[in-house]
């Protein structure tokens, strides 16, 4: 006979204090993934598995407790045989030193402390936590059969899966269902032997009374008697949940039709664009890299880099670009209208245009950068325009800010330092979440 044993509400811990627990720990999980995209490249923390520390204090149920700010706690707990009730108990040596319980004193340079526990994320997961509740900003339907969005939906019951789903109302109606159906014609035979016992002990009486030899009779009755108690046992047998009763809320990841995109990725790679610049432009580029193809089953990705001309280029010629020269940006926003009217039709397409420089264009192409902008942006859902590592607002920023008054979906930030990426990203592709202007 199965035992199942319900394990997600053992002990003290109620679902209730699970939930609860689950929201800290994930909490705590997101905040430390974000600190890492803030401070550290992107290629490291994808190159091995990211430890995440997660305080102790975190794990513990909330409990009640009596206040010992009025009462003297005079307890001795089992086991103790140094102390007795009454003896003051000082404070331990080198208790000022913080040293987490060494003995010398020292506290550890690095890794984690005795009040901390690691949680070792994969790459994926890593990379689920960061662009949780992220997505493209005004995506219409337009056609549907280019890109798709797995999402997480309900597929029915399994019969095996892990505790935690096991759903109990299911599981509890095939049971019901068996055991109607197992003791249905178990009753039906032993009506049959109750209705055949009582005939014969009818009969039996009939005969005694005329002087007649029952024992024939008897001997079948016993029999029948015999057979009642056995199938009556068998019924009592019947379990009242059989492993093959066990049904699991079963998920899978399905594809949902979403519509069709594409995200044109135009970056300065002038000679004013320094490391530094540079630096910032790409670590923006490869968390918007990374989260399409993460979050998207397809989208089209277009990269241009500029400095007096503009190029459409692959991937590792954008990431690896270290060229010089001028800055001109209308250059780059001509071959993006060119490329959308080729490859792109806008009735067709949900387009995209994020745009990273560090504003030093050239004064006289600033009147041809409001041109183009202004062609653009009623075919574009949205345009994001960093600018990195600049003191003070450039030319080039104020002017997109113009154009912001009458185009909201222009979108303007501004980095100085690495910590400043990851924040500004979220920003930008939170649904509904403004994003601050310069």
């Amino acid at each position: 006979m199965s035992v199942i044993i319900d394990r997600r509400n053992l002990g003290t811990r109620s679902s209730a204090n699970q939930d609860r627990l689950q929201r800290r720990v994930r909490g705590r999980v997101k905040a430390a993934v974000e600190k890492l995209a803030r401070r550290r490249s992107l290629g490291d923390m994808l190159d091995t598995e990211q430890p995440i520390a997660i305080p102790t204090k975190d794990l513990h149920e909330p409990s009640f407790r009596r206040d010992m700010r009025d009462a003297a706690w005079e307890q001795v707990l089992p086991g103790n045989k140094e102390f007795r009730r009454g003896d003051r108990i000082s404070k331990p040596h080198g208790g000022d030193t913080g040293d987490g319980g060494g003995s010398d004193g020292a506290g550890a340079s690095d890794g984690l402390g005795d009040d901390e526990i690691a949680i070792v994320l994969s790459a994926d997961e890593f990379l689920s936590v960061l662009f949780e509740g992220l997505e493209l900003p005004n995506l219409r339907q337009t056609r549907t059969e280019d890109i798709q969005l797995d999402q997480w939906r309900r597929a029915g019951f399994v019969k095996e899966g892990s505790p935690s789903r096991m759903h109990i109302g299911r599981t509890m109606r095939t049971a019901r269902a068996r055991r109607m159906a197992l003791r249905s014609r178990k009753k039906g035979e032993l009506e049959e032997l109750v209705r055949q016992a009582e005939t014969l002990e009818e009969e039996i009486r009939i005969r005694q009374g005329y002087g007649e030899d029952t024992s024939i009779e008897r001997f079948r009755l016993d029999e029948i008697r015999e057979e009642i108690r056995v199938l009556e046992r068998k019924i009592k047998a019947i379990p009242f949940i059989d492993e093959s009763d066990l049904r699991f809320a079963h998920i899978d990841q399905q594809p949902r039709p979403v519509t069709s995109a594409v995200i044109f990725c135009v970056m300065d790679v002038s000679g004013s664009m320094g490391d530094i610049e540079k630096d910032l432009a790409k670590r923006f580029f490869l968390l918007l890299y990374l989260f399409i193809h993460r979050q998207y089953r397809s989208v089209d990705i277009v990269f241009i880099k500029h400095h007096g001309e503009a190029a459409e280029c692959t991937e590792q010629e954008f990431f690896g670009a270290k060229e010089g020269g001028g800055t001109l940006v209308s250059p780059a926003l001509e071959l993006v209208e060119e490329i959308m009217a080729d490859r792109y039709p806008a009735e067709h397409w949900n387009i995209y245009l994020a745009q990273a420089s560090d504003g030093d264009n050239a004064q006289d192409d600033n009147r041809l950068v409001q041109e183009r902008a202004l062609a653009l942006l009623p075919h574009l859902r949205n345009m994001f325009y960093l600018e990195v590592n600049q003191d003070q607002e450039s030319a080039l920023l104020r002017l997109y800010k113009s154009i912001a008054q009458d185009f909201p979906e222009l979108m303007i930030a501004r980095a100085r330092r690495t910590e400043d990426i990851y924040p500004l990203f979220r920003a930008l592709f939170t649904p509904r979440a403004g994003v601050p202007h310069g």
